[in-house]
């Protein structure tokens, strides 16, 4: 088995008989309008992948693991020739993936249910997990040839089921996992310096320690730093790459994590750069072939001759709204957000408005006020609690003429943020990001996890709690939580922090997992 690394979170498997490319992301023009860029640069895989789906006589498969447009590249999968190959899909409630390749592809779909098995032939299967929390829709991928075994899991959060899944499979040979932040918290937020690079590295230990414990469970014999941070080469946000402390970690950091955190116990680490690929057989060989290669000495250079070729890229999307488009832009906006709040049955849990502003024209404002259930136009300065939006009219425009979905914006970076008080709230987030038809299976979900009673039995810091088993964020499993502090239980898989010397009280937000000392019971 060969593992090609493509870039991002991409790979193309071979084998004697299969192969099997794995969410290749390799448009010149990046993803989410822009916003994000590969990182190395991959553009020149393009025509390689290409090629080796369009010739060869082989079975060849396509994994796409969910929507997001850097895993999802409709533009590179509408240039492959090749009629010859099959998709493979997680099954989504959601069907936008499978729909949207239907309008420009008329290959076999694969549908994969959650821990399904396909045989690919009597040596060879594949498995793919599933994450569909509705605010996260994702999947993993593990790959078996002749008994070694392959593990993407890219971003998908299937930290609470991975020692079920080593129990299922046995030896991991080779690991790929996401390391680095990919949300526009606290990105996108009006924190000065000092909160914002303490909430970064918190998120970053976060996920560096959830990469670790995931490595410590599973056992790879190699792992490989993957899904790893885009990079920013619009002028807006360009800064982002050069920011200090930010929650876009570099190979260099979680590799030097990962040596001092586990040690002696340690799997070989691959760090690559698109092109690089493993020979796994008897042993397992890699291969640096990539002639460009991004160091943290060279990294700044880098980024602004990449920035520099897209200089009139970024120049032609600008867009100058005059009064009449500014105002109808709004109305179609109070729509939209009625639209939303229609179907959003969970709106009287939420007891604050949120404002959504022109960023280029202030005066421009509408509010949403969810008790009340109502839309309308505001020119009101903020005060008391509140939640706001702002962007560019042009940028919100791309959103509403259907070019991107709100999750596709929200991933644009492409906005400020700011609560009062600043406290995490999960509806809040769905009513933003998901789209009119996702706001009722979205509010079922929050009180599926609500309504789930089952209890356990956690010790951290010496002392045994009864607590609700599931988080109540998106439902993981606390069976597979960690400890920390002597305090905190920590969840697996978005690794929210519950104090336990407070009742199972969330460090962030209002949430609880209602923990009870034994003592006490």
């Amino acid at each position: 088995m060969n593992i090609i690394f493509i870039g991002h979170a991409g790979f193309l498997v071979e084998t004697k008989n299969t192969i099997i490319v794995m969410d290749p992301w390799l448009s010149k023009f990046g993803a989410f309008d822009g916003g994000w860029f590969q990182f190395p640069c991959n553009h020149h895989m393009n025509d390689f992948i290409r090629t080796k789906i369009s010739t060869s006589k082989k079975d060849v498969y396509v994994y796409i693991s969910h929507e997001h447009k850097d895993h999802f590249d409709v533009e590179f999968l509408k240039s492959i020739n090749n009629l010859n190959f099959n998709y493979i899909i997680p099954r989504f409630r959601r069907t936008l993936l499978i729909d949207e390749i239907k309008k420009f592809s008329t290959q076999k779909i694969i549908l994969c249910g959650d821990s399904q098995v396909i045989n690919i032939n009597e040596n060879e299967y594949l498995k793919i997990y599933i994450d569909d929390s509705e605010l996260n829709r994702d999947s993993a991928i593990l790959f078996s040839s002749n008994g070694r075994k392959f593990f993407n899991s890219n971003d998908c959060k299937l930290h609470d089921r991975f020692v079920q899944i080593k129990k299922e499979e046995g030896d991991i040979d080779v690991f790929a996992i996401q390391f680095s932040g990919a949300t526009w918290h606290p990105t996108c937020y009006d924190y000065d310096l000092k909160e914002y690079e303490r909430i970064s590295l918190k998120k970053r230990f976060s996920k560096f320690e959830a990469t670790a414990s995931a490595i410590k469970t599973l056992k790879p014999e190699v792992y490989i730093p993957s899904a790893g941070p885009a990079c920013f080469l619009d002028p807006s946000l360009i800064e982002i790459n050069f920011e200090k402390n930010n929650i876009f970690p570099r190979n260099a950091h979680i590799i030097q994590y990962i040596n001092k955190r586990l040690k002696n116990t340690k799997p070989q680490i691959a760090d690559l750069a698109p092109g690089d690929y493993l020979d796994v057989n008897s042993s397992i060989k890699i291969s640096f072939v990539a002639k460009e290669r991004v160091n943290e000495e060279n990294f700044s250079k880098y980024i602004k001759d990449y920035a520099n070729r897209y200089k009139d890229f970024f120049e032609g999307r600008k867009k100058k709204i005059d009064k009449y488009q500014l105002h109808k832009l709004q109305m179609k906006l109070i729509d939209e957000f009625s639209r939303k709040l229609i179907n959003f049955k969970s709106r009287d849990q939420i007891n604050r408005p949120l404002f959504i502003q022109f960023l280029d024209y202030p005066k421009y404002q509408i509010k949403i006020n969810f008790r009340e259930n109502n839309v309308q136009t505001c020119s009101k300065e903020l005060t008391g609690d509140y939640y706001i939006m702002k962007a560019n009219s042009y940028d919100l425009e791309r959103v509403l003429d259907g070019h991107l979905t709100w999750e596709d914006f929200a991933l644009t970076f492409r906005m400020r943020l700011n609560r009062k008080p600043d406290v995490y709230q999960v509806l809040m987030q769905g009513f933003l990001i998901l789209e009119v038809d996702d706001m009722n299976p979205f509010c079922d979900k929050i009180l599926e996890v609500e309504n789930r009673k089952e209890r356990i039995v956690v010790e951290v810091g010496g002392c045994k709690y009864s607590v609700d088993r599931y988080c109540p964020h998106q439902g993981g499993d606390l069976l597979y939580a960690w400890e920390a502090e002597n305090r905190y239980l920590v969840c697996a898989r978005h690794r929210w922090y519950f104090d336990l010397e407070d009742g199972g009280k969330c460090n962030s937000n209002f949430a609880t997992i209602n923990a009870v000392p034994l003592d006490e019971i």
